[in-house]
């Protein structure tokens, strides 16, 4: 390996990962990328298993997403030191969970899997608070985040039902989960950013913020952001696979959703809780 590639590497991979000091568009291009490679390889790994993916999987799988997110709370609050908080910071994290989950489901069953799911994270709740050096410091932000995004997603849900058959999808139970863990991701970063200081790590966030509000520095623009992607791939996914009969097909497009449901809920979860603790 050359220096050259050395330092690209580091650069854009392992720098981010030790002093976690966010997303470049390198490595931003690189995760989106192996990240619809997982999802093909989850979708043959978990057929392999014997496990069907449906909503009773996803309801199962859900509670792992707050543990996802309290785990890297863990790593923002200090209470983990390295080597081994590199695990904890993305992508790593996502591979640690990941492989915690498929251990745990060929061992439990779905059932026991979803409760131990809970269990986990409220063990890293009072790890939190009882090991870190961390208190409830805005308990306000809980209200605030669910509220704003509540209203959001209820205009959108309002709409949806009543325009007619072209917005219906919008309303099936997972895609408006997703659709509403997105919203709390915008609803936390919009609070965080404008009323408490905090900064964007993800590269699309850093560029909106910088160039919303008056002067910059408003996350305000997640909002329509995150309608503005969300709605059309969620009607591309109703569009490609809505209509199919075969069960390959419909566990493809859960697995999908799942995916994005992980994405904007384990943001919003963080962020809420970091906020929250005054991590």
């Amino acid at each position: 390996m050359t220096e050259a590639v050395r330092q690209f590497v580091y650069k854009f991979y392992l720098s981010p990962i030790i002093y976690d000091n966010g997303y470049n568009p390198v490595n931003t291009a690189t995760w989106v990328l192996l990240l619809l490679l997982w999802v093909f390889l989850t979708l043959k790994l978990l057929k392999r298993l014997g496990i069907k993916i449906d909503s009773a999987f996803v309801a199962a799988v859900s509670p792992y997403i707050f543990v996802g997110a309290s785990l890297r709370v863990l790593e923002d609050a200090g209470v983990v030191s390295p080597p081994l908080s590199y695990l904890l910071v993305t992508p790593l994290i996502y591979f640690f969970v990941f492989f915690c989950c498929v251990a745990l489901l060929t061992i439990t069953s779905l059932a026991t899997f979803r409760l131990v799911g809970v269990a986990w994270f409220f063990a890293n709740l009072g790890i939190l608070l009882c090991a870190g050096e961390v208190e409830v410091v805005a308990l306000w932000v809980l209200p605030a985040v669910v509220g704003v995004a509540g209203l959001f997603f209820g205009a959108v849900y309002a709409v949806a039902a009543s325009v007619g058959p072209r917005l219906r999808f919008l309303t099936e139970r997972l895609n408006a989960s997703v659709l509403a863990a997105h919203l709390l991701d915008a609803s936390s970063s919009w609070v965080g950013i404008d009323f408490l200081g905090y900064t964007g790590k993800h590269v699309v966030e850093r560029a909106l913020v910088e160039h919303t509000g008056s002067g910059g520095g408003s996350a305000v623009g997640m909002f329509p952001l995150k309608l503005g992607m969300l709605v059309p791939v969620l009607f591309l996914l109703e569009t490609l696979f809505g209509e199919s009969e075969s069960e390959k097909v419909s566990e493809l497009k859960i697995l999908v959703l799942l995916v994005l449901l992980v994405v904007g809920l384990a943001l919003a979860v963080r962020n809420t809780l970091r906020m929250i603790l005054g991590v």
